[in-house]
């Protein structure tokens, strides 16, 4: 089941897929000159664009950055959590993970 999880303004936050005992929870974030983690794997579009993938533990499983590079301007553009923790427990811990990974104050 999927499900849209909405803040208190009524935007759309995340999205969360319950896969039962795990959930893959996705949250946007949208943050400009955010460098690629160490080990992060790329993946080149057309010899021009580089989208990046790097993947940490977290607590009941792991979450997963993802970055866009256009060649002028680099972009984290969401955080995923793929685990046991429930959503609320899972936000919480992606928004500071995104917090954290991009400066974000």
């Amino acid at each position: 089941m999927i499900k849209i999880y909405r803040d208190e303004r009524g935007e759309n936050k995340a999205r969360i897929i319950d896969l039962g005992e795990v959930r893959v929870i996705s949250m946007d974030v949208f943050a400009e000159g955010v460098a690629p983690p160490q080990g992060a794997e790329v993946v080149e579009i057309a010899s021009r664009y580089k989208v990046y993938i790097a993947k940490e533990d977290a607590p009941g499983g792991r979450i997963e950055y993802v970055l866009y590079d256009n060649g002028s301007t680099r972009q984290l553009i969401s955080v995923r959590y793929i685990g046991v923790l429930n959503a609320d427990e899972a936000l919480a811990y992606l928004a500071e993970a995104a917090r954290r990974i991009s400066n974000i104050r």
